[in-house]
């Protein structure tokens, strides 16, 4: 007699995960000081059993659908109307309207309807000219303005992975601490919603000294965060120097080698060329699949060629970094936050230089 199958519970929601502010201070020594983030969410990790080697192409594929899942989620948390209040002039959107469908038409007439194939050629080649263009030498100041960005991006992934020490893969042991202060900190956190539940329920005098009890517990846990805080700066600053010479290196060298065939896979995969004959633009109703393929041809191409030179470097420094910073390596979201910061203003320069038509309610706040 078969035995019933077992009940499989459902799968917890996930949660969308919003886009990390960066610090808000102006420099890298002065960011240890500032209050406590929220804890950041929980990254995607595949179970032990099934994990790759680690440096394996495999697991940088797997690493890149991580940061694109992320990426993914961020948008769907952050999209929003820009100007819907915004009223237009009825009689001039008729006029506007009138006078495209006349171009349209009389280019219909004249050339007829082009084929996809043809469209897709001419597509390629004008984004693969405008991406050389903005990546080549002679416009550094881009990428030297965006790397800043991604480095302040990094910084707060970092110190929020300090403070908020979370739990092992096994779900049972914490990272070990490295200075006395952040051992207390932890320790501290982990009773926090303990100690402040036996504060409210002590019997005071008055509500002034739980009151003044609960601001002494606070600023004893800011103090202890800047103490500690203040030990990870240096070692942060070698990996942002890491970070900053192999992103450097692949956005000026390695990136645009590639871009023939970058382009090729996101116009072929996109299908954009399909519905209409125009080979210089991309229209807004496309945006949408054009955006998923280009992020996820970027997350690829950004994960095979820099995480192994960022991870080698990291472990062979001759001043070695602790082990949560080698883990803080691996974590996917670094590569999201890349993502968001070059592909966010990758869009908004195709949109000025009239490759590609943003629709109007998906406009990102770009952190700048």
């Amino acid at each position: 007699m078969e035995k019933p199958p077992a009940r499989v519970p459902p799968p917890l929601p996930q949660r969308a995960i919003p886009r990390m502010p960066p610090p808000p201070l102006a420099s890298l020594r002065g960011a240890a000081h500032a209050a406590p983030a929220p804890p950041p969410p929980q990254p995607f990790a595949q179970p032990v059993s099934q994990a790759p080697p680690p440096g394996s192409t495999r697991a940088m594929i797997l690493q890149a659908g991580a940061a694109l899942r992320l990426r993914d989620e961020q948008l769907r948390a952050r999209v929003q109307y820009y100007n819907a209040e915004l009223k237009t002039n009825a009689e001039l959107d008729a006029i506007t309207d009138q006078v495209v469908a006349e171009l349209r038409a009389l280019a219909s007439a004249q050339t007829g309807v082009r084929p996809p194939a043809e469209v897709e050629i001419e597509l390629i080649q004008n984004l693969r000219e405008l991406l050389e263009k903005l990546f080549s030498k002679k416009r550094s100041g881009f990428l030297t303005r965006k790397l800043e960005e991604v480095q302040r991006r990094i910084t707060q992934l970092f110190f929020n992975s300090e403070l908020y020490a979370r739990l092992a893969e096994d779900g049972r042991e914490l990272p070990a601490a490295t200075w006395p202060e952040q051992a207390l900190y932890f320790a501290l956190k982990q009773h926090e919603i303990d100690i402040l539940a036996e504060l409210e329920s002590m019997p005071v005098s008055e509500p002034a000294v739980r009151d003044r009890a609960i601001e002494k517990l606070q600023s004893f846990q800011r103090q202890l965060c800047n103490e500690f805080l203040s030990k990870t700066t240096p070692e942060l600053e070698r990996l942002l120097a890491i970070y900053r010479e192999v992103l450097t290196h692949f956005f000026l060298e390695v990136f645009p080698k590639n871009l023939g065939e970058f382009c090729w896979e996101v116009v072929r995969e996109s299908r954009v060329a399909h519905g209409h004959d125009l080979g210089y633009k991309i229209t807004a109703d496309k945006f949408h699949g054009f955006r998923e393929v280009f992020d996820r041809k970027f997350l690829e191409h950004l994960v095979l060629n820099v995480q192994e030179p960022i991870t080698r470097r990291a472990s062979q420094s001759s001043e070695q970094f602790r082990d949560a910073t080698l883990h803080f390596v691996q974590d996917p979201r670094i590569h999201t936050e890349i993502c968001g910061a070059i592909n966010d203003a990758l869009y908004d320069y195709l949109h000025g230089e009239g490759y590609l038509d943003l629709p109007p309610d998906w406009r990102r706040l770009l952190l700048r």
